[in-house]
């Protein structure tokens, strides 16, 4: 019993040695044939996982890169205007409730002055919202860009869009105005440099027409949150206001 017990252990022992040596020989092996593998290239080497997986292109990764500076910048200046947007329909609010109390009081004048100066506030605040929806669906459009030939397609209409709502706010918000135009800038050298190296032309036409079809959604927007959100005007007040409107625009006109 004791001696089958010995030699049963000793067998043991000695699987266990050949079994260590064994796995010392795998790694020297492995060792050396990583080792070649470093030395030499592809096919005459081990080729990785990794190295398998195609490598994006240097042009691809820098218009993305410039791509996503320009998201950046339109999200920042979208955000300015949603602000700016709030401040004026917060000031709206409380130069109607002066304009109700000055109509109650029977104090036309006053009431008349309030309206007019309504009018403008959602003159400009009309806009800003349109500028300020205009650019969301910029971004967005971006934000789904998967190839250069989408890039083309999306940056041709943003840029006119972009021109479009600068040249409106200039006016009004002269720094994102000023903000725009750098963007604007960005916007042509991605669509040079994308269409120098992929060949890609986009129609003026196609493009007018599709940034022309994006501000009109958005002013069609800006109308709706606005009948929505600004409360209107006594009927007493709005042929005051309009006639007010016509007589300025008579004024600027030469």
């Amino acid at each position: 019993m004791i001696c089958n017990l010995r030699l049963y252990l000793e067998i043991l022992l000695t699987s266990y040695v050949e079994l260590s040596f064994l796995k010392g020989l795998i790694y020297e092996a492995g060792e050396k044939l990583f080792s070649v593998n470093k030395k030499l290239k592809f096919p005459f080497g081990i080729r990785s996982e990794k190295q398998a997986q195609s490598q994006p292109k240097p042009f691809a990764i820098l218009m993305n890169n410039r791509l996503m500076d320009i998201l950046t910048h339109l999200k920042i200046q979208s955000e300015k205007l949603k602000r700016t947007y709030q401040r004026l329909l917060a000031r709206d609010r409380t130069l109607f409730e002066a304009c109700i109390r000055a109509e109650q009081e029977l104090d036309r004048d006053r009431a008349v002055i309030y309206a007019n100066e309504i009018a403008q506030l959602r003159k400009m605040s009309r806009t800003v919202l349109r500028s300020q929806i205009s650019l969301e669906k910029v971004i967005l459009r971006l934000e789904t860009v998967q190839e250069f030939g989408d890039v083309m397609r999306a940056l041709a209409p943003a840029t006119k869009i972009i021109k479009q709502v600068q040249s409106e706010l200039s006016g009004l918000v002269p720094e994102v105005a000023s903000a725009l135009r750098t963007v604007d800038e960005m916007l042509e050298t991605v669509i040079i440099e994308a269409g120098n190296v992929t060949g890609a032309q986009i129609s003026v036409m196609v493009s007018d027409s599709e940034a022309q079809r994006i501000l009109e959604e958005a002013a069609e927007v800006a109308a709706q949150r606005m009948n929505s959100q600004f409360p209107q005007l006594p009927e007493t007040l709005k042929d005051v206001t309009s006639e007010q409107s016509t007589n300025n625009s008579k004024l600027r006109s030469p």
